[in-house]
């Protein structure tokens, strides 16, 4: 579990409540999604975010495998990668993981991670992260 991340998540939507974004509205169309491809991760996630927001709705957080609610507005993709010794093999091994995590945002895809380890892993998550420098905004959070 990377408790640094969950901490950047929770930052992140405080601002996209601030911007008008929902934790549970019944359209879909301004929710916010949270998703991690591992497991613990997702756990972790769920009960910090929802102990801080209790309308937070428990199938707006998941796995890539197990995550409900088709498309959000927003999806925060939160990697946990964070030490040199990390394997990204699990991530980068099928396309199809990546590509559903992306493809759920209707507005807005934020990737949480360190990115200087996401571009060296190669693979689906270097073009991910080469895209969001090139055609995106990189922002530094605490």
């Amino acid at each position: 579990v990377n408790q640094s991340e969950i901490e950047v998540v929770k930052v992140l939507i405080k601002e996209l409540l601030e911007a008008g974004y929902w934790l549970n509205s019944n359209s879909n169309l301004d929710n916010i999604g949270v998703i991690s491809p591992y497991r613990r991760q997702a756990d972790a996630l769920n009960n910090s975010l929802r102990s801080r927001w209790s309308d937070f709705s428990s199938n707006s957080i998941g796995t890539v495998h197990t995550f409900q609610g088709g498309q959000k507005s927003v999806i925060i993709l939160s990697t946990r990668q964070c030490r040199a010794t990390d394997s990204f093999w699990f991530i980068n091994r099928r396309s199809n993981l990546l590509n559903v995590t992306v493809s759920r945002a209707r507005e807005l895809f934020i990737l949480v991670g360190n990115l200087e380890l996401l571009k060296q892993s190669g693979g689906y998550m270097r073009m991910l992260v080469e895209h969001i420098d090139r055609f995106g905004e990189i922002r530094q959070l605490p």
